[in-house]
């Protein structure tokens, strides 16, 4: 038995932290395809015309765009997992999860808008 409420806090801490970072994780790779989206959108929008080479430009660029996202993602999810592990509970812990779902929901945002 728990003689008192500090180790089930932590319990339930720790399990709310896994869930929000394998939410916030999952939510990141699928936002990769948004970004690719905006920045081929954006390049047609403000600096394509409408030929044939304006076209794989913007398919280049989104490809470039899905790279660099894919490997700052990767790193993301490392770095957090273990900022979030050796914070769980924590003040600092809340709020990059704060920091992570606004700019989570920004792109969203975004990919509709533009």
């Amino acid at each position: 038995m728990l003689k008192d409420g500090t180790q089930l806090g932590r319990i339930s801490a720790g399990l709310i932290t896994l869930v929000l970072w394998l939410a916030t994780a999952a939510l990141g790779l699928v936002e990769i395809l948004f970004m690719r989206g905006i920045v081929m959108r954006a390049y047609t929008r403000f600096m394509g015309d409408p030929s044939r080479q304006s076209y794989w430009t913007a398919v280049n660029l989104g490809m470039w765009a899905t790279v660099i996202l894919a490997i700052l993602y990767v790193a993301f999810v490392i770095g957090s997992a273990e900022y979030h592990r050796s914070r769980v509970g924590q003040r600092s812990s809340w709020k990059l999860f704060g920091w992570t779902i606004a700019v989570e929901l920004l792109i969203l945002f975004l990919y509709f808008v533009i």
